[in-house]
């Protein structure tokens, strides 16, 4: 079935972040070019669909405009969009930093935030969404969606493609992990293609860390737009001045021009030495093998499925918590996997700038330090990403 090109795409996940809020006189600006004006008709007449964002327990939440429904034309008569806007606010950042869990519409396990936004936005998508659908069942539904938007795009395609037995295309453009391992399974199935866009290095596409996957969650196949290495603030965005953004990197009419395979790191077996620990460096292909080393770990030792089970059930706090306990336990079992476990723990100290201290006693105390020096390096620059959009 036909997809939305690179370009049209890019252009939906930038323009609905002018739909946040109207302007002075009440009036919802959503610009688009001729050539998206030519194939989607958008009816904001009654505004966007709006959702909330930030807090916890309802307490400083905010509602704003979050997504706009177009109905489809020309060479996608039947077809509709459905574009999804990211982080803006500080009530949205709210959002991205909340890591509980929550069951998602098929009920495998999603991160609290982005599933509490979506769910407070579906009571008005649906009510926008059925007599278009229900009145024609042929054409495809495309969920666009950037950063933010696009976790939420994910979750809006699992659930329409669940809701109105639709055929539906992901598009997403620097999106964080959206859940666990049984929602990238159930999220490849639900959608018919999925063009995962991201830059070499933005950091946002490499969080939540591991448990959470994208899907598709084998032959992990993403649109790798640029050639970027380490970890740059300006590589999340859709576009600004000095930055080439996604909507500039997102060209063109045809996405196998953009196409490229990346390294499935976490289907394969990456086992790290302590003595080659400073070939780490702070970037995203160290943060994947990172990933892949620590489930390489578990595999080994067989604790693998426990571990999985385990976050299904617990918050980010707790899970790590667990992890660093079961290292622990993984540590004592052997020589073996004592070495393989200081390996993975030497690597982190150096991708989170800790060159300076070394690997001692394998005890849950310093286990569960060196988990948060991983992750705080990694969210500190996530944080300065966000706050520059």
């Amino acid at each position: 079935m036909l997809p939305l090109t690179p370009a049209i795409a890019a252009e939906l996940a930038e323009a609905v972040y002018e739909v946040m809020e109207p302007s002075e006189t009440g009036i919802y600006n959503f610009p688009r070019t001729p050539e998206l004006n030519a194939i989607f008709n958008f009816d904001l007449n009654n505004g966007p669909i709006r959702g909330s964002t930030g807090g916890f327990f309802g307490l400083y939440r905010r509602t704003s405009g979050f997504a706009v429904i177009g109905q489809g034309k020309a060479h996608y008569q039947g077809h509709h969009v459905v574009a999804l806007r990211g982080t803006k606010t500080l009530n949205d950042k709210l959002t991205d930093a909340n890591f509980g869990l929550s069951p998602s519409h098929g009920g495998p396990s999603v991160h609290a935030g982005f599933n509490t936004t979506f769910s407070s936005m579906k009571p008005l998508l649906e009510k926008q969404l059925n007599p278009q659908l229900r009145s024609d069942s042929a054409g495809l539904v495309h969920c666009v969606g950037h950063s933010l938007g696009g976790a939420l795009a994910s979750l809006a395609a699992d659930w329409i493609k669940a809701r109105y037995q639709r055929p539906v295309n992901l598009y997403t453009f620097g999106a964080p992990r959206v859940g666990l391992e049984g929602f990238a399974t159930q999220s490849t199935g639900s959608s018919h293609k999925i063009y995962r866009c991201t830059h070499g290095a933005d950091v946002v596409p490499k969080l939540p860390l591991w448990p959470f996957i994208h899907a598709p969650n084998q032959g992990a196949l993403e649109y790798r737009l640029d050639s970027g290495q380490g970890m740059s603030l300006g590589a999340h965005s859709m576009g600004v001045t000095g930055n080439p953004g996604y909507r500039n990197t997102a060209k063109g009419s045809d996405w196998s021009g953009l196409q490229k395979q990346s390294s499935d790191f976490l289907n394969q077996p990456v086992r790290l030495s302590y003595d080659r620990r400073h070939q780490a460096s702070f970037s995203g292909y160290w943060a994947d093998r990172l990933n892949a080393a620590l489930v390489t770990l578990l595999k080994d030792a067989g604790y693998y499925t426990l571990v999985v089970a385990q976050a299904g059930i617990g918050t980010s706090l707790t899970f790590y918590d667990m992890l660093a306990r079961t290292l622990e336990n993984v540590a004592k079992a052997s020589v073996h996997f004592a070495e393989q476990t200081r390996g993975l723990l030497g690597h982190m100290l150096v991708f989170a700038g800790k060159t300076a201290i070394t690997v001692g006693e394998l005890s849950y105390r310093f286990i569960r330090w060196v988990f948060d020096q991983t992750l705080g390096a990694l969210y500190r620059i996530a944080k300065e990403t966000l706050n520059q959009l």
